[in-house]
């Protein structure tokens, strides 16, 4: 959100600059990307161009969300296909699909503990389809709790908060640089950062390690 006090008070919530949507690896914790930015479809599109990219070249993929529709909307685009005939039947009735192996679905917050659960566009008819209560995106809340309190660009008692958007982006780069290399996290087992669970690295790495290895400019990306 977006800067002081009294300006959000002024101006509703979807003026503020301050708008952070990001991605994770549930298995391994890693931050795939996060962008930062006014919270229309332009941000969803950058978040999830970023995310479809590393995600990709996987055969089995499951795309969790939080409720909002924009994420679901901006994939659809990249990842879906169209059934040859020979794939489809009358009682299926989908041609246009999600690809082969890709399960998008959305837990949406609802009153009094209910659980709701939706499903985003159709799913391949081959795509097996997960239990409903594995449908949620706990990790990423947890995620979303962690940078509120390590980030001072969130928080505004404090000079160190984001004054522009440039300086909350440049915020949210160097937090998921430590979070993926350098910070062990407490539960991917003892001293395992999410990049060595993902297989890129054997150990944490220290910052002064991180800033001057010759790769460095493709792991900021």
């Amino acid at each position: 959100m977006k800067f002081t006090l009294a300006w959000a008070r002024t101006f509703p919530p979807s003026e503020s600059e301050g708008w952070t949507i990001h991605f994770i690896e549930r298995q391994s914790r890693y931050w795939i990307a996060a962008q930062a930015g006014l919270k229309d479809q332009q941000l969803f599109e950058q978040g999830t161009v970023q995310a479809w990219q590393w995600a990709e070249p996987a055969q089995f993929i499951r795309w969790f969300t939080d409720g909002e529709r924009r994420y679901g909307q901006a994939l659809w685009p990249l990842a879906s296909v169209f059934l040859p005939h020979r794939e489809t039947t009358p009682g299926y009735g989908k041609r246009k699909v999600w690809r082969q192996g890709l399960e998008v679905a959305m837990k949406i917050k609802g009153s009094q503990g209910q659980r709701r659960v939706a499903w985003v566009k159709a799913e391949h008819p081959f795509t097996a389809i997960s239990a409903v209560s594995e449908v949620h995106a706990n990790h990423n809340e947890a995620q979303n709790s962690a940078l509120r309190r390590r980030a001072s660009a969130y928080r505004r008692r404090q000079n160190l908060y984001a004054k522009r958007v440039q300086g909350l982006q440049r915020a949210l780069n160097v937090q998921r640089l430590i979070h993926n290399w350098v910070r062990p996290h407490w539960g991917l087992g003892k001293k395992r950062t999410p990049a060595m669970l993902m297989g890129y690295c054997d150990r944490p790495l220290s910052t002064l390690e991180l800033l001057t290895m010759p790769g460095f400019q493709f792991i900021t990306s």
